[in-house]
């Protein structure tokens, strides 16, 4: 695109943001993220994207720098930033900010990545309170809440939670891994 002159967009960035996120490589984060024009890094859609890109590549102070900057953070980069500290061991850090997020904006995915966040950092007493407080637990939310167990050598409330799961829904196999 570049030899041919073709102009980036948002739709352009926001792919090349996923793929370098998905790969992981922080040099080229850093060569992509250069090459976005300052007038698209204040885009809520450009920040969220950036936001988990520097969270996958390990960069969590880019990742709270661009978070920062926002005014009024919505749902998205509420969450991208949850996972971004989830992601790099900073269980504290997300919580903390998963208890700054408006509760008419906690859904599905911040949950998941709250409780993720716990998982990896041995949080397992932050995770039961905030699964207690889950009105529409979901298997995901349950598989994630079993997985801090697991992970904390709790099999037998691990089990107790697959088994409560189970009396109202089917068996799921992500559950058991």
């Amino acid at each position: 695109m570049k030899l041919d002159d073709i102009q980036s967009s948002i739709p352009i960035y926001l792919s090349a943001i996923k793929a370098v996120s998905q790969i992981g490589d922080y040099s080229k984060a850093q060569s992509i993220f250069k090459q976005i024009p300052d007038s698209l890094l204040v885009e809520s859609k450009i920040r969220s994207a950036l936001i988990d890109l520097w969270g996958k590549v390990g960069s969590v102070d880019e990742a709270k720098l661009i978070f920062d900057k926002i005014r009024q953070p919505n749902i998205i980069q509420y969450t991208a930033m949850v996972n971004s500290y989830g992601l790099n061991g900073m269980g504290m850090q997300a919580i903390a900010l998963f208890h700054q997020i408006p509760r008419e904006f906690l859904h599905e995915a911040t949950y998941v990545c709250a409780l993720n966040a716990c998982s990896h950092s041995g949080l397992v007493g932050e995770a039961r309170l905030i699964f207690k407080n889950i009105e529409m637990k979901t298997m995901r939310i349950y598989s994630t809440m079993i997985d801090c167990l697991s992970r904390a050598s709790a099999f037998e409330q691990a089990q107790e939670l697959i088994d409560e799961y189970e009396r109202n829904h089917s068996p799921e196999s992500t559950m058991y891994s």
